[in-house]
């Protein structure tokens, strides 16, 4: 993999890419500077690459294996002649936000383009390039790092939220008036939330639920009382606590998201529990530290509804994934993402023509097959109509390309794996960047096994 990088010039774009994003900053950067910023550019593209290969672990995990490893420290270029200059905890989480989103997927591309070329796949070694030509389609939910959204809950969320930024106000030696410490609001809101659990194995358990959640409805609007007062307070008089005015600014705009939340999610609450009442999926709040997530409904086994956002992925018969989408909004429907996923791909230059398009029931319709055949690609997608498949299953094409297109499901588990089962970015820009890199590490896993496959061959012949 290490030879990969260079070879397929992988670290020239990514210093490329720091360059272009320091400008951006400061155009009067020096060339020490610009030196210092290329080198940061092959650490970021190596770190967040092996940080995928090692299945998603922590920072901290990651800077101290790159502490205790000479093999990763190699990898990551951080050693030197005196030792191991590792990567703080702090710096190996600013590498994943180094390069944003377009520029990863360029660096993808890149990849690609030399993997499946008849000619430049030599350029790292293969003897025969990646097949891009029979494609199988599929889209899953990438689950977000949130507990189950219960209504009453997020009630509690907000209020210990608001509590934490009160309790760091005070400790800044800032002052408003309170019955008492936030501690017992963090108490009495702990009680509130068992009674609710326990309310429902009582007789009358919907009459008590509205009592108890009536009572939190009461202690949340007085915690966000003290709240806002704690927030001002601290807007008008940081000046007088020790805090700097990025720190100041972190802590009331966490307040504020919260207060802004807050009669949001009593409203939601409030409409289940004492309405009995119904909330769209378009209008409900699944967290409250996440946005833009979505309630999926899918139906699997054990998995009736899933909350997150939609991950469409486009693997080549090899397993190497040629394209992926997280959607941030509400996923248009499977045979879009089709549509979109071609459109991305015929930007990239590859000698061999899509010749086949496999998918599952989902990605079926006219319009599909419409596409598939205005672009000369074979439709192997999954019929809806029993009869119709029934009749297709008499091709010898579709039968094999239906039989492969089973892998495909495995690949999604082996790219979540890479990823370290649920993302623990927060934020959408986040978390696309994270599964984005857990593609091109996937890659050039898959890359640098082909290659020492090819080379084990060598051995046997010779």
């Amino acid at each position: 993999m290490d030879r990969i990088l260079v070879t397929a010039e992988l670290e020239r774009y990514a210093i490329d890419f720091g360059l272009e994003n320091l400008r951006e900053i400061d155009p009067k950067a020096d060339e020490q500077a610009m030196a210092r910023q290329a080198e940061q550019a092959v650490k970021a593209l190596r770190t967040n690459i092996l940080k995928t290969l090692l299945g998603g672990i922590s920072c901290r995990k990651l800077s101290s294996a790159i502490y205790m490893s000479d093999l990763l420290a190699d990898f990551c270029r951080v050693r030197r002649i005196d030792g191991i200059k590792g990567l703080s905890k702090s710096e190996v989480d600013r590498m994943l936000k180094f390069f944003n989103e377009e520029q990863l997927r360029l660096l993808h591309m890149a990849l690609t383009e030399v993997c499946a070329g008849a000619e430049s796949c030599g350029q790292i070694g293969l003897e025969q390039p990646v097949d891009a030509s029979l494609e199988f389609f599929d889209s899953t939910c990438q689950e977000a790092n949130i507990h189950y959204p219960v209504d009453w809950i997020l009630l509690k969320d907000v209020s210990k939220t608001l509590l934490q930024g009160i309790s760091l106000i005070r400790d800044a030696g800032l002052f408003c008036r309170m019955p008492h410490g936030p501690e017992i609001f963090v108490r009495d809101m702990n009680r509130l939330c068992i009674e609710m659990t326990h309310s429902a194995r009582r007789k009358d358990s919907k009459k008590e639920r509205k009592r108890v959640f009536r009572e939190m409805k009461k202690l949340l609007e007085t915690i966000g009382g003290h709240g806002r007062r704690y927030r001002d307070a601290l807007d008008a008089r940081w000046e007088e606590t020790d805090y700097s005015e990025a720190q100041k600014a972190r802590i009331v705009a966490r307040m504020d998201d919260m207060l802004e939340k807050l009669p949001l999610v009593k409203k939601q609450a409030h409409e289940r529990i004492i309405g009995g009442r119904p909330v769209a999926n378009s209008e409900k709040i699944l967290s409250a530290y996440e946005s833009d997530l979505h309630v999926i409904v899918r139906r699997k086994a054990g998995k009736e509804v899933e909350f997150g956002n939609t991950l469409m992925i486009c693997e080549s018969a090899h397993g190497y994934i040629l394209d992926w989408k997280l959607y941030r909004d509400q996923a248009p429907s499977e045979p879009e993402q089709l549509a979109e996923s071609l459109g991305r791909q015929a930007k990239m230059e590859i000698e061999e023509p899509v010749l086949s398009a496999c998918t599952d029931r989902g990605f079926a319709s006219k319009k599909t097959s419409k596409l598939l055949r205005e672009n000369g690609i074979y439709d192997a997608t999954c019929p809806r109509d029993p009869a119709a498949l029934n009749e297709r299953m008499n091709e010898e094409l579709f039968r094999d390309l239906q039989k492969r297109r089973g892998s495909t499901e495995a690949r999604i588990a082996i790219l979540r794996q890479k990823q370290g089962g649920r993302l623990r970015q927060k934020g959408f820009e986040n978390r696309a960047l994270a599964v984005g890199w857990s593609v091109l590490g996937h890659n050039l896993w898959l890359v640098a096994r082909l290659l020492a496959q090819q080379e084990a061959q060598a051995k046997r012949v010779a």
